[in-house]
C-alpha cells in the first residue's frame, strides 16, 4: 500500500522536528541538520541547487498545496526535516 505523502508530513510535523521556509532548509543543510528536505514543485531553481548533498523528495503541488498538506495558511516552497520523529519521512518514497 503506498503511503500518502500528506499523511507522513503530517505525522513529522506533530512528533519530529522540522524547519519550514527555502533559507531555513538551506541553513539547515548547510549546517549538517537537515535528514531531508521536501519541496514544493514550483520551488525555486536557486533553493534545488543549494539543497543538493540531502535526498530531497519532489512534492507533487505547489507552494500553496504543501502549506495546505502541513496544516500552514502560508505558501510552503522547501521544509527541512530535522529529526523524523514517529514519521516514515527518511524512507519515503515518492514522485
Amino acid at each position: 500500500m503506498e503511503t500518502d505523502i500528506n499523511k507522513v508530513l503530517r505525522n513529522v510535523l506533530s512528533t519530529g522536528k522540522v524547519v519550514i521556509g527555502s533559507r531555513q532548509a538551506t541553513d539547515a543543510v548547510k549546517n549538517g541538520k537537515a535528514q531531508v528536505v521536501v519541496v514544493s514543485s514550483n520551488c525555486f531553481e536557486k533553493t534545488m541547487d543549494e539543497v543538493k548533498g540531502v535526498p530531497v523528495i519532489k512534492y507533487p503541488g505547489n507552494g500553496v498545496d504543501l502549506g495546505i498538506a502541513c496544516g500552514k495558511p502560508f505558501s510552503i516552497a522547501a521544509l527541512a526535516v530535522l529529526e523524523p520523529g514517529e514519521s516514515e519521512i527518511l524512507s519515503f518514497k515518492g514522485e
